[in-house]
């Protein structure tokens, strides 16, 4: 079934001189045209994920390009079968993305597109893949053969990168959702001796566009209601997640129910009905009080 609502992924580094500003004009522009995301927009750039028909994102786009700070920008594309943003947010943010420590953006990995990673994985090529997102994206979705570096938040990655346990000059590649996370990322594993490093240009959202049953194997999470994508496969459903109560095959994301944890976890639905939405550790706090 064909969806009505379309969604973009991006993002832009560019300086920008008055991004406080810049935040408060954005919301006003995607509210006129009728949007609905969540955009991060801070002093080294814009970060941001919206949703709408296909008319309303041609407007969009068509703003983007021109605007002298945003203009150039390579928008990942994905459908949605419902809206899958509640309103749209713009807010300030010193980082677009948060790493905790400054890095050289000059010296990021080089980047490697769609056909040349699945080349690379075609030819069994001498690689370590690292995934740079979070452990529970890695956990339900992930490229054959990825370690991950055990980060729940992105900016414990300064601290998990000392200990990874990879010969620095072996060849690198590493990839995340849409490619802004690689560039921090592959600028740190530059900094701490790395020789020969390389990102995915794109993320697995553009990997999935043109393998969509490629290397990369289970579901793609995504930051807003959809939580998964690449939810199809010629070869059909695979699931790789682990429901966080009972360890049966899920790749079913909810909130915890407790509400000073939220914790995000995979739950089945039986294990959700039976445990009301609470989360291990939820469960072990309140048996204890």
């Amino acid at each position: 079934m064909s969806s009505n609502i379309f969604v973009l992924l991006y993002y832009k580094f560019t300086p920008l001189k008055d991004a406080k500003f810049e935040a408060k004009q954005h919301k006003l522009v995607c509210m006129g045209i009728g949007l609905k995301g969540r955009i991060l927009i801070g002093d080294e750039g814009i970060n941001g994920t919206v949703a709408g028909t296909r008319a309303q994102l041609k407007q969009y786009t068509e703003y983007m390009d021109s605007h002298p700070d945003f203009k150039g920008i390579v928008f990942k594309r994905s459908t949605a079968p419902k809206m899958p943003f509640p309103k749209m947010i713009v807010k300030y943010r010193p980082e677009i993305v948060t790493l905790g420590k400054d890095v050289d953006l000059k010296k990021t990995g080089k980047y490697l597109s769609p056909e040349q990673m699945h080349e690379m994985f075609e030819n069994n090529e001498d690689m370590v893949v690292v995934d740079m997102r979070n452990n529970y994206e890695w956990e339900v979705g992930r490229f054959e053969g990825a370690i991950q570096p055990d980060t729940v938040r992105f900016y414990e990655l300064p601290e998990k990168v000392k200990n990874l346990k990879i010969d620095k000059d072996k060849k690198v590649v590493t990839y995340c959702t849409g490619g802004i996370r690689c560039e921090k990322a592959t600028a740190l594993l530059a900094e701490e001796g790395f020789t020969d490093v390389y990102q995915l240009e794109g993320g697995i959202v553009k990997y999935l566009e043109k393998y969509p049953d490629g290397h990369f194997v289970g579901k793609n999470f995504v930051f807003d209601d959809r939580m998964v994508t690449n939810t199809e496969t010629k070869s059909g459903e695979r699931v790789l997640g682990k429901c966080a109560h009972c360890k049966k095959a899920s790749d079913r994301y909810i909130d915890c129910a407790k509400p000073d944890c939220h914790q995000l976890f995979i739950c089945c639905k039986d294990c959700d009905k039976k445990h009301k939405g609470l989360c291990p550790v939820a469960i072990k706090d309140l048996a204890n009080k």
